[in-house]
């Protein structure tokens, strides 16, 4: 293969790695759980961002700062925060669409945060309730978004946090099992994201996927497990 080819496609697949590694690690620890949780337009059968302990709630916390009691009682650890249900919030700019930020000689990327129409950021508001904007002077009682879903091109508030176990998502027709995987219809992009670890705990989930070109390494750690609540899937 031409030199400059195979460069550009460590690039392409570097880049992918990047984007897609907290997705990764989501989707293949809910195969191992039983635990989903996605973020999407409560009508979609599918999610536009699958939810792992790195992704950032409302109150500005991460998942793995929250207690999983139940599929609706998430509330946050960190002392002092009233945040009572871990909602997800787009916490990277590509996460809304916005790429070119970071060719910005002076983009910070632990500094972005989503702002609602108000300009003032998520943190800025209330955790709880309508989310009312606390900056003195602002009279926003809701945050509103002034960004899209990168996945559906819609609103922050016309989507929702669903914990679901798998069973929940078989009734509902959504993806689950090895079709969560991330890029599961596309194996090509898959064999990029997924390394030899993440196969063999494929494989030990006794689940179909692509055959991995690599040797096989210990599998990755498991996450957080659900404890059933009351019968519910939507969440605010």
């Amino acid at each position: 293969m031409d030199l400059t080819k195979e460069m550009e496609r460590e690039k392409s697949g570097a880049q992918l790695n990047h984007l897609f590694q907290w997705e990764k690690d989501a989707s293949l620890n809910a195969i191992q759980t039983g635990l989903y949780i996605g973020w999407r337009c409560p009508h979609y059968l599918w999610d536009c961002f699958r939810i792992g302990d790195e992704s950032k709630c409302f109150c500005g916390h991460l998942l793995r700062e929250h207690h999983i009691i139940s599929d609706i009682t998430v509330p946050c650890n960190v002392s002092q925060c009233r945040c009572l249900m871990f909602c997800f919030i787009p916490s990277r700019p590509e996460e809304v669409g916005e790429f070119w930020l970071k060719r910005r000689a002076t983009f910070d990327p632990k500094a972005w945060r989503a702002q609602c129409r108000c300009k003032h950021s998520h943190e800025e508001h209330a955790a709880t309730g309508t989310h009312p904007c606390r900056h003195r002077g602002c009279g926003c009682n809701n945050f509103e978004s002034n960004f899209l879903c990168a996945a559906c091109d819609r609103r922050w508030e016309e989507h929702e946090t669903f914990f679901e176990t798998q069973e929940t998502r078989r009734r509902g027709g959504r993806p689950h099992g090895a079709e969560y995987v991330t890029f599961a219809d596309m194996p090509v992009l898959q064999e990029t994201i997924l390394n030899s670890s993440d196969f063999e705990a494929l494989q030990m989930q006794r689940l179909p996927c692509h055959p991995s070109p690599h040797p096989s390494s210990p599998a990755f750690p498991s996450p957080h497990r659900l404890q059933p609540g009351p019968p519910s899937d939507r969440h605010t």
